[in-house]
């Protein structure tokens, strides 16, 4: 909460010095940059964005990451599993430069974001020395507020590079998965239902903040394992753009 009161108020307090600077500089040429966040791609989403410089120091950005399926290889156990996820996200900000040239130089950004991601998978797994493949399924859909710094430069007048360092940001939002053993039919025993409920909490236990607060609930009979939060989640953004300015 204390992050967000304060990038509200920072908001606020740059809102009102373009204000103070749209009185006093009447002769500014618009600027339009298009941009394209590769970072993104890793996790299924393709992210373009625009900004609006308004006036000297002052723009409007936006940012739009639109989905598509990506596979991605992690390790459980020693096994390798297969994620296939996709997501969509909506951003957009007020940014302030504190440099004499026009969309250049350090800046900072109040922005509001808004985030949905699906993901899918088998996920391999040892449980009582036998191997075990988990049916998982999991979502996350959150909206959260921030302020970032950063740094942007344009090069020949044309190529616009832009570097987002330090992002701290707050979200309220919705997370979940769920994942069913389908190695075979037969219920779980009691030994692997304590497996995998503590080999759960030794996973969440090193989850900053919310790592308490997660539910988790293991049905041995149905061999399902629940996961579900709700609730403020902390954040932090970096990343880097390139584009064009028209």
């Amino acid at each position: 909460m204390k992050i967000i009161s304060c990038s509200i108020v920072l908001a606020l307090v740059l809102f009102n010095n373009a204000s103070a600077q749209d009185l006093s500089t009447t002769d500014h040429t618009k600027n339009i940059a298009l941009k394209f966040a590769p970072a993104g791609l890793g996790v299924g989403k393709i992210t373009f964005g625009a900004e609006y410089n308004f006036r000297h120091r002052n723009s409007l950005t936006l940012l739009a990451g639109v989905p598509f399926n990506k596979t991605n290889t992690i390790q459980i156990d020693g096994d390798n599993s297969d994620i296939s996820s996709n997501a969509f996200s909506l951003m957009t900000g007020f940014r302030h430069y504190f440099g004499k040239k026009t969309m250049s130089g350090f800046y900072v950004e109040p922005y509001v974001k808004y985030l949905k991601l699906d993901a899918k998978g088998l996920l391999n797994k040892e449980l009582q020395g036998e191997n075990a493949i988990f049916d998982t399924h999991g979502k996350y859909e959150g909206i959260g507020i921030g302020a970032q710094l950063g740094f942007q430069v344009i090069i020949a007048k044309l190529v616009v590079f832009d570097l987002y360092v330090i992002g701290p940001e707050a979200n309220s939002a919705k997370a979940s998965t769920i994942s069913t053993d389908i190695t075979n039919v037969l219920p779980w025993s009691f030994a692997d239902q304590q497996q995998v409920q503590d080999d759960i909490k030794a996973t969440l236990k090193d989850i900053p903040v919310i790592g308490d607060k997660i539910e988790v609930k293991v049905d041995n009979i149905k061999k399902t394992v629940t996961i579900n939060y709700s609730g403020f989640i902390p954040g932090f953004r970096a990343g880097a753009s390139i584009g064009i300015r028209l």
